[in-house]
Formats: structure tokens, C-alpha cells, sequence
């Protein structure tokens, strides 16, 4: 019998031993694979922190699902490596939409502060209500895929790929809305500012 299937049996053994609640079994699974995973995770997260926490995650998840894990599909370490590289890049994912987020409420609290002001002052709220209606404006001057696109990026906080997954739409399709979407939008209200310095 060769050594990989011998491997093979040996990691479906464990994997059994894992469905049955052994831990002793767990335990040597970590040891066996556990710095790879490791490794694979702190390659895919900038946190060690969230290394440290997809690596958990995988095991657990293990303990709670090793019924999943088909020995003829592939080693055990295989496996696990998958799984790591999937959650780890899910952990970033997140991350990201959740600084984007982050950066979007802190824009939104700066407006909050401004529109105080701008209720004592009357001539601030006119040219607030000005500015509304330009940009009430200029959003009609978009294509409805153009500003489906930019509000789910900029409002919902959404990566690319989940507005392309979202709208049913390719992923070259999405950007290149957004993108020219963005320029649409400054090209008309830097045309309307313009305007207003010449009057």
C-alpha cells in the first residue's frame, strides 16, 4: 500500500474519531496540522488576532462538521487548508466592508454636526438646500445601473463583488459603473460650482 493511502486512511480514521467526539483525536488533528493552518491564515489576515481566530474557527468547526471531510477527495491537511484560506479571506472581507462602514459613519456624523450649524443659520441652510438639490440632480443624471451601483458601494458599504453578486451583473460591469458614475457626478457638480463663482 503506498504511503498517500495509507495517509489517506489515516486522516479518515481521525476524521471518524472527530465525528465521534473524541477529543483526543481533535487534539491530534491540531497538532498535526495545526501551524499549517496556521500559516495559511496568517498569510490571508493582516491581524494576527484574526489569524488567531480563523485557526479556532476552522477546528471548531471541524469538531462540529467532520462528516464533511471525504477522504477520497483529498487529504485531511488539504481540507483543512481550504477551509482556512475560505474563512480567513471571509474574516478580511468583512473587515473591510466594516471600515468602510466605519469611515462612512464618521463622514456622516461630520454632516451631522455641520447640519447643527446649519439650523441656526439661515443662510446656511439655503445653501445646504441648494446643495441638496444639485446633488438631488445630479444623481438623475446617472444611468439606474450607475446609481444602483454607487449606492450599494457607498451607502450599504458593499465590495465590488458582492454589488456584482447583488445586481446579477459581471464584475468589469460593476466597476466600470461606479467608475463612471464617480466622474459623472463631479464632472456635473464641478460644472454647477463653476457656474455659481461666474454668476
Amino acid at each position: 500500500m503506498s504511503l498517500l493511502s495509507e495517509q489517506a486512511k489515516y486522516d479518515s480514521q481521525l476524521a471518524t474519531r472527530v465525528c465521534q467526539r473524541d477529543e483526543s483525536a481533535l487534539r491530534e488533528v491540531i497538532g498535526l496540522y495545526g501551524p499549517q493552518v496556521q500559516a495559511a491564515c496568517r498569510r490571508i489576515c493582516a491581524d494576527l488576532l484574526d489569524a488567531e481566530g480563523v485557526v479556532s474557527q476552522v477546528f471548531w468547526e471541524l469538531w462540529n462538521s467532520a462528516h464533511k471531510y471525504d477522504a477520497q477527495r483529498g487529504s485531511l491537511r488539504a481540507y483543512l487548508l481550504t477551509l482556512a484560506r475560505s474563512r480567513a479571506m471571509d474574516r478580511e472581507r468583512a473587515n473591510a466592508a466594516l471600515l468602510r462602514k466605519t469611515k462612512a459613519g464618521a463622514a456622516i456624523g461630520t454632516i451631522a454636526a455641520k447640519a447643527r450649524v446649519v439650523r441656526d443659520d439661515p443662510c446656511e441652510r439655503e445653501i445646504m438646500k441648494e446643495r441638496k438639490l444639485e446633488i438631488c440632480q445630479a444623481l438623475k443624471q446617472l444611468t439606474a445601473s450607475q446609481k444602483d451601483a454607487l449606492e450599494l458601494a457607498f451607502f450599504d458599504g458593499l465590495t465590488h463583488r458582492e454589488v456584482a453578486a447583488k445586481l446579477h451583473l459581471p464584475l468589469g460591469t460593476v466597476k466600470t459603473n461606479i467608475r463612471r458614475g464617480l466622474l459623472q457626478l463631479r464632472a456635473y457638480l464641478t460644472k454647477l460650482d463653476a457656474k455659481g463663482r461666474s454668476a
